[in-house]
């Protein structure tokens, strides 16, 4: 394997941007944050769509504690912030391929996601609080992205959601066999890159009318932070 943590390469005009930490469950570390940060801020002008998956059939087993430290300390995830600013101000349309699970950390980058894929046992948990702490990121796509009803569920239940309570919250577009994750989210993110960017790019510009659209958001994502 490359000793790339992350690993980014173009098929077309999808981008693959893939976690390369196999034997660690693809945990995130500061060096993989700082290599995930500049691929969502270097993204080709040409690529219609990015696809985001983990190596060794897993998708993100969250912040590698081992590394880091259960507090943090030991090294501390100061480029973690700025890949949820990263993907916000990326303009290309996501797909995750979420295989196995995706955990806490590895969980806010499935909901950051425009579409996710996800197998028939693959889950997604945010856990935090039962570690005593809150999840800023899973917390922000959540407030993006879903209801109150549903951030707060996912949050303070804190359990792996699994199967068709996945799609029944919205928070995986479709369920595949396990097999067919990674070949199905292809498919998505060629399908959608095979759009015109016109297209693409009226879609994001009506959604930015009815959203808005965060003014600073490497200060936002930091904002989170700070409060704790």
């Amino acid at each position: 394997m490359s000793e790339q943590n992350v690993i980014v390469q173009q098929v077309g005009n999808r981008l693959d941007i893939i976690l390369n930490r196999p034997d660690r469950k693809n945990a995130i570390t500061q060096q993989l944050a700082v290599e995930l940060r500049d691929a969502f801020l270097n993204v080709p002008t040409d690529v219609g769509c990015i696809l985001l998956s983990g190596s060794g059939g897993a998708f993100c087993s969250g912040i590698d504690l081992k590394v880091a430290g259960a507090d943090l300390k030991n090294e501390p995830l100061t480029a973690w912030v700025e890949v949820h600013a990263a993907i916000y101000q990326c303009r290309v349309p996501i797909v995750v391929a979420l295989e196995r699970y995706a955990i806490n950390a590895g969980a806010a980058l499935a909901l950051a996601a425009n579409v996710v894929v996800a197998g028939e046992t693959s889950f997604l948990q945010v856990g935090e609080i039962a570690m005593g702490v809150a999840a800023p990121m899973c917390q922000a796509w959540l407030h993006l992205k879903h209801s109150p009803a549903v951030a707060d569920r996912v949050v303070l239940v804190g359990d792996r959601i699994v199967g068709a309570s996945l799609t029944e919250l919205g928070l995986v577009s479709e369920i595949v066999a396990d097999s067919d994750v990674a070949q199905r989210a292809r498919d998505v993110a060629d399908h959608i890159a095979s759009h015109p960017q016109r297209g693409r790019d009226g879609i994001s510009r009506t959604w930015d009318s009815l959203r808005g659209r965060i003014d600073n958001p490497d200060e936002w994502f930091a904002n989170l932070i700070r409060k704790f």
